[in-house]
């Protein structure tokens, strides 16, 4: 995977957009009382998870106004505070200058069978395709489990993807009582061998490489897209596309991505495409905004936008604006999301400021803004695929993307029902939920489901209808249908959007 350290781990010092200053941990508890203090007003004020977290959070920030943490353990001691804001935009940049934390030269993947080294330094690559099973003397769950403090995500799918580097910072276990030394961690594996290393800086570690299926290297073609945003290639002998995103931010060499969504619409109206397979499972930053002309050409394609013809492969890694694109998909087309659990939840995703501590100069990193993919009820922590992927260490080996796989054995079989036509000319029309404006339409004979999408928002809904049984309609949306009544005169009307566990009063 390529080695982005501002998506995993925090940002480095150079490129925070606030002032910096030497970061000092040696101070006095009255000077780190008042860092405490003033990062409080920051969360209070621009934080819009903070509300639904306040009762914890201000139970962490107690405890810690009257701790005596300094040096480092302070440090992750405000990291532990930020955790409690469940959302992975708040947090400590662990790798910021000033701070040098180190980590073991590892890189690891959690698969469905195991913690594995995938890559290590010269010095220790007898290790690697090992099976780490403790950290220290201690498994590697109860490790995991004790770290969840620290781990700043929304769920525990992104936490195990953390944990990856996370759970190899000597002082980090060293805090929570799981080790002793401040630059070596020793290691078992499942063969009963041990082996203990000795941590690297982060520039060091940011020099391996995972390796994982298709991450910036198509092994269809054998072509290497290594630092590249977004790039698309074609399964031989097939006319299925592969478009690979990782940040919707313009390629620093090559076209614009404007550019790339034009090849794009090329392949699908010169016929010489008539199945996408979009990849969002290695990335999540960039510019939400550009996301919209690509969705609109997706939605609005009769080649493209019908059963078994647009994928979408996601992780627990997949964030950000990749996450916001695999929610408007599921919700605008007839996309099937394949893979993991996301790493973030519809509504969870927010634009990120970095503040500065007045005394002891550390960076802190909040959110501020929501861009909201579903309905503000909605407190879903994750997006669930529609078909899941188990990724072993064993599909590692054998150099196979299982998720291309589930894609290639889909069955296109459609079982919707069609909507009555007695019933059909009664639903349309227009509705109002929770003030939003929806209508009910008529399309090249389909009945849909359509709501456009407000300022500062991405929520917008274009899905088809279908008659499920009496009184409910099924849509395009997994766990999402309308439920209407029906009078003695036969007068139908729709009482409530049911969208997976919110009931939703229709007008």
């Amino acid at each position: 995977m390529r080695n982005k350290i501002m998506f995993l781990c925090g940002v480095l010092l150079f490129s925070c957009t606030t002032k910096s200053q030497e970061v000092k941990l040696q101070l006095s508890k009255k000077l780190w009382q008042e860092d405490i203090e003033y990062l409080k007003k920051k969360v209070e004020d621009n934080v819009p998870m903070y509300q639904t977290s306040k009762e914890k959070f201000t139970i962490v920030y107690n405890h810690l106004r009257t701790s005596n943490s300094n040096d480092y353990n302070a440090v992750f001691a405000i990291q532990n505070l930020m955790n409690t804001l469940n959302d992975e935009g708040c947090n400590v940049p662990l790798f910021q200058k000033g701070l040098a934390f180190e980590v073991l030269p590892i890189k690891t993947y959690w698969f469905s069978d195991g913690l594995f080294v995938l890559d290590a330094s010269n010095n220790y690559k007898e290790i690697i395709n090992q099976q780490i099973v403790k950290i220290n003397n201690v498994p590697i769950e109860e490790v995991f489990n004790k770290l969840k403090n620290y781990l700043n995500a929304d769920n525990n799918h992104y936490k195990k993807y953390l944990f990856q580097i996370y759970g190899f910072m000597p002082k980090l276990l060293k805090t929570v009582g799981y080790g002793t030394s401040d630059d070596e961690v020793k290691l078992e594996f499942a063969s009963g061998k041990t082996k203990t290393l000795e941590s690297v800086s982060i520039n060091e570690y940011a020099k391996l490489n995972r390796k994982l299926p298709n991450d910036e290297f198509f092994s269809y073609t054998n072509k290497n897209y290594k630092g590249k945003n977004y790039w698309l290639g074609f399964i031989p002998n097939t006319k299925t596309l592969f478009v690979q995103l990782q940040a919707i931010v313009n390629n620093k060499e090559g076209g614009s991505f404007s550019n790339f969504i034009d090849k794009i619409e090329e392949k699908i109206t010169s016929n010489k495409t008539d199945k996408i397979i979009i990849d969002v499972r290695y990335g999540g930053g960039g510019n939400g905004f550009k996301l919209k002309r690509l969705t609109d050409l997706l939605r609005d394609s009769k080649t493209i936008n019908k059963e078994g013809h647009l994928f979408v492969l996601t992780s627990k890694a997949t964030r950000g604006t990749l996450l916001e694109l695999a929610s408007i998909l599921s919700l605008n087309t007839k996309a099937i999301l394949v893979g993991e659990p996301t790493a973030e939840g519809v509504n969870t995703v927010g634009d990120i400021k970095y503040i500065t501590l007045p005394n002891s100069g550390l960076i802190v990193s909040i959110t501020h803004t929501l861009w909201p993919t579903s309905w503000k009820q909605d407190a879903s922590k994750t997006l669930h695929p529609n078909l899941k992927v188990n990724y072993s260490f064993t599909d590692k080996e054998a150099n196979s993307d299982p998720w291309i796989k589930v894609t290639e054995a889909n069955s296109t079989e459609v079982k919707n029902k069609p909507i009555p036509k007695e019933l059909e000319k009664q639903l349309e029309g227009k509705y109002k939920v929770e003030g939003r404006k929806l209508r009910i339409k008529e399309i090249d004979g389909k009945l849909y489901l359509k709501m456009s999408r407000r300022i500062r928002s991405f929520f917008e809904i274009c899905t088809e209808l279908y008659y499920q049984s009496e009184g409910v309609l099924s849509t395009d949306i997994e766990n999402v249908f309308l439920k209407y009544s029906k009078s003695s005169s036969g007068k139908i009307k729709i009482e409530t959007v049911k969208w997976n566990n919110l009931n939703l009063k229709v007008e």
